[in-house]
């Protein structure tokens, strides 16, 4: 496996990732990364992060236990066997120790709000999410953030409605794990493999394993919200296009929920060309010869998603909105799940 975007992060995402708008998984390969670079590094991918888990671990400052906490995190989502991920031994008491010394950081209590929504968690009560949005309040991603992936009952969803920004502190995150991983080496380097391109190489694909919140239960209570609902499904739709760690997760999520509530409107035209620049910018990006991932992933964290991507393909292209006749190479890619033709019968 070699992750590059996730799948609302990103991580980046797969149109089919996209259209079923669930956690993260691979977008794109990188072309032009020799056979036996990328062979390296799936074999001791599991390995590095692990060693690099018990590395932070051990340390005190906020970032580091931050970076110990996601690396530690389940993942690998759907697995061939339909199992469950688990987190890596250990990593509650890694949280622990988090929570105790910076529990009152907003961002510390959103990677622990975090791990308790994604698949795999444990958590048995509402503890972590009760203090994120104590403690912030005011993003619309963090009353979305329930245990276990859970749905939003009416008073959190006027919350989200009514926060004025959302954020899924994806750049925060991505620039936390780069960094935390800087410099270190691979476990060990085959012949005819450069060390410095593989050190990269699983600093980048470790960094893609880390996780956004699950918004597939928001997702399906505004598919068709009730009336009371209708008007604050759309507000929060409006934030998650809007995030302001450009998440590709989060603003395609959100302008399908814009689409689905508000047809006819210069919103909903606004919110297809979205889509639209999004797939797009997919083909562009993984059709091309050239490697292009590590500066995509370095953009990301410092400038947000959506940008890194604008900028990756202006650099490829020349452009990152597509000619007015382009069609995709799926036309149903530009469509909601409900407006596509079923696939035909085997």
């Amino acid at each position: 496996m070699n992750p590059v975007f996730p799948c609302f992060r990103l991580t980046a995402l797969t149109l089919a990732c996209a259209i079923s708008l669930q956690a993260h998984a691979q977008a794109m390969t990188e072309s032009g990364v020799p056979a036996a670079l990328t062979q390296a590094a799936d074999h001791q991918r599991a390995d590095y992060r692990q060693q690099q888990w018990q590395r932070l671990a051990a340390k005190s400052d906020r970032d580091s236990l931050i970076a110990a906490v996601l690396l530690g995190m389940p993942y690998e989502l759907g697995t061939a066997d339909e199992s469950q991920p688990q987190p890596l031994a250990g990593h509650d008491k890694v949280e622990q120790r988090l929570a105790q010394a910076y529990g009152k950081d907003p961002l510390v209590a959103f990677t622990l709000a975090l791990s308790c929504q994604i698949p795999g968690a444990a958590c048995t009560d509402s503890s972590r999410y009760d203090a994120l949005v104590r403690l912030a309040p005011d993003n619309a991603v963090h009353w979305l953030m329930l245990p276990n992936g859970g749905a939003p009952n009416d008073a959190q969803l006027h919350a989200a409605a009514k926060a004025t920004q959302a954020d899924t502190h994806l750049r925060e995150m991505l620039a936390i794990v780069r960094t935390a991983l800087a410099g270190q080496k691979a476990l060990s380097v085959p012949e005819g493999v450069d060390a410095g391109d593989l050190a990269l190489l699983l600093r980048r694909d470790t960094t893609d394993q880390v996780p956004l919140p699950l918004f597939r239960a928001v997702v399906r209570l505004c598919k068709t919200p009730a009336v009371a609902q209708r008007e604050e499904c759309i507000e929060v739709g409006r934030r998650l296009e809007a995030d302001r760690s450009g998440s590709i997760l989060s603003r395609m999520i959100g302008s399908t929920m814009v689409r689905r509530l508000i047809k006819g409107t210069p919103e909903e035209t606004a919110a297809k060309q979205l889509r639209r620049e999004y797939v797009w910018m997919s083909e562009q990006l993984d059709g091309s010869p050239r490697p292009y991932l590590e500066r995509v992933q370095a953009d990301a964290a410092s400038l947000g998603e959506w940008t890194a991507w604008q900028r990756a393909t202006d650099r490829l292209v020349g452009r990152h909105t597509p000619p007015a006749d382009w069609l995709p190479k799926n036309p149903q890619s530009l469509l909601l799940s409900e407006e596509r033709s079923p696939a035909p019968a085997k």
